[in-house]
């Protein structure tokens, strides 16, 4: 009987310590597939931000009473913003102002990634626009199409110029031919002319704008405590949580100031930043296991801390 006795809790123990081992392997998958996760999704977006065709460089006229009333999703303006969490409802910014639907939910302490790019709508200017008052007739190229809606900001381009505008018509005349009104109306568009100066002869593409903001804010789940955090990412369609058991992201920009490419310093994100000389992002998160395994940490969490340096392609 006691030997068998002996057996049984030694059986017990190996099969504890089995479990136990096994939920420590499970946690440690689970740390490296949601960081990577994670750090892919922002790193191929970071790679395509500030796209803008092959207007790569210059100022964009917009047909808008003011700054104001463009919306971050669709500022095109700026590439690429960051924002540093400094405090309680308080992000210091490297460029644009930081959405309120963003600001009230961010985890305190946390950074936020803002960027933007042109969508390959392969949209083309069926005719030139003489007065720059017309409606904008494209022809979208065969297999292609256009993500454009009414009340979207779109940006009209060639290699000279570029101008975003309030879309306020949508009309699909044939499969391959979109038309695109621009009527004057409050708080969109303010003036009816789409060049600041010349005009836009066929050819000129019209782009859907893509705008997206990645942060970290509590998840969906019913856990508590820095295991219910996720990566979130914002566009103009809505919200989507991306990954779970992401407490924390920050952000440092390389600044290229003798201009060979290569960043000379990492900076926190500050609006004295001159984010056209920003060459590289450097990209740091926090992934939990999301549930305790026992780990040293005060609510046995285990966590893992990861880092991704991501080139960028369009400075600006």
């Amino acid at each position: 009987m006691t030997i068998g006795a002996f057996v049984t809790i030694g059986v017990l123990n190996l099969f504890t310590a089995n479990s136990e081992t096994y939920n420590v392997l499970q946690a440690q998958a689970r740390l490296q597939e949601s960081a990577n996760f994670g750090l892919n999704v922002m790193s191929r977006d970071l790679e395509r931000s500030g796209y803008r065709g092959c207007f790569s460089s210059g100022d964009v006229y917009f047909t808008m009473a003011s700054e104001a009333d463009i919306s971050a999703d669709y500022d095109i303006r700026y590439g690429l913003s960051v924002f540093d969490g400094v405090g309680e409802d308080n992000w210091t910014t490297s460029a644009t102002t930081l959405p309120t639907a963003i600001s009230s939910v961010a985890t305190v302490g946390t950074d936020v990634l803002a960027l933007r790019y042109l969508d390959n709508d392969e949209a083309y200017l069926a005719s030139a626009l003489t007065t720059g008052s017309e409606a904008v007739v494209v022809t979208v190229a065969s297999g292609a199409s256009t993500s454009i809606e009414v009340n979207d900001l779109a940006l009209l381009h060639d290699c000279e110029k570029a101008t975003l505008f309030k879309v306020t018509g949508v009309t699909n005349t044939s499969s391959t031919t979109v038309t695109f009104a621009h009527a004057i109306e409050s708080g969109g568009n303010a003036v009816s002319g789409l060049a600041e100066t010349g005009f836009f002869e066929t050819g000129a593409a019209v782009s859907s704008i893509v705008g997206r903001h990645y942060y970290i804010a509590p998840g969906a789940s019913s856990r508590t405590g820095l295991g219910d955090l996720s990566l979130y990412r914002r566009d103009a369609t809505g919200t989507s949580e991306m990954v779970e058991g992401i407490e924390s992201l920050q952000i440092l920009v390389g600044i290229d100031s003798d201009g060979d490419g290569v960043p000379n310093q990492y900076y926190t994100p500050a609006a004295s930043l001159d984010m056209s000389q920003a060459v590289t992002i450097l990209l740091e998160i926090t992934a939990n296991s999301g549930v305790s395994v026992g780990s040293s940490e005060s609510d046995g969490l285990l966590r893992r801390t990861y880092r991704r340096t991501v080139q960028i392609r369009n400075a600006g």
